[in-house]
């Protein structure tokens, strides 16, 4: 498994946040409405590339490094169940 993340704009135009070899199960994916995407006029994989950030620094701290912080909470993750509503 690749130790890099990326953040690609799908066809869809849906945003995700995927492993680099993993195309198929993003870790995170945003979708914006269409009266969004009129308001944020083309910006919207910065806006979610911010709003991911700041979803990591709310559960962890400052992070400068997407991969890093992925790569250390991965065996913590992976043995809590999470359900948020």
């Amino acid at each position: 498994m690749s130790n890099y993340l990326e953040l690609a704009q799908l066809p869809d135009g849906s945003i995700v946040l995927r492993r680099a070899d993993d195309h198929d199960n993003p870790i995170v994916k945003i979708e914006f409405s269409n009266e969004s995407k009129e308001f944020l006029q083309g910006q919207e994989l910065n806006v979610a590339k911010e709003m991911i950030r700041a979803g990591i620094e709310s559960v962890s701290g400052s992070v400068s490094d997407f991969d890093e912080f992925f790569d250390s909470q991965k065996e913590r993750l992976s043995k809590k169940t999470v359900i948020l509503h």
